[in-house]
């Protein structure tokens, strides 16, 4: 993932979901909201993307009980 992220773009929403589901089977949930944060720092100024891989990650995020950095109040920081 790291190297993904490193890359100058944005990964789509299956590939962060694929993602999503290792850190829940690793029961890693820090790295779940790291990947979500990261997501969110790669879509930078583009305030249209992040809100759009979370309406396409919403199911997954649900069914595997991850909560996003917002709900976490991690954006007040």
């Amino acid at each position: 993932m790291n190297t993904l992220i490193g890359y100058d773009l944005v990964p789509e929403a299956k590939i962060v979901d694929s993602a999503l589901r290792a850190c829940r089977r690793l029961n890693d949930m820090a790295s779940a909201i790291r990947i979500l944060e990261a997501v969110q720092d790669k879509a930078g100024p583009h305030k249209e993307i992040y809100p759009y891989l979370i309406q396409e990650l919403q199911p997954t995020l649900s069914e595997l009980g991850v909560s996003t950095p917002e709900q976490l109040g991690m954006d007040k920081l």
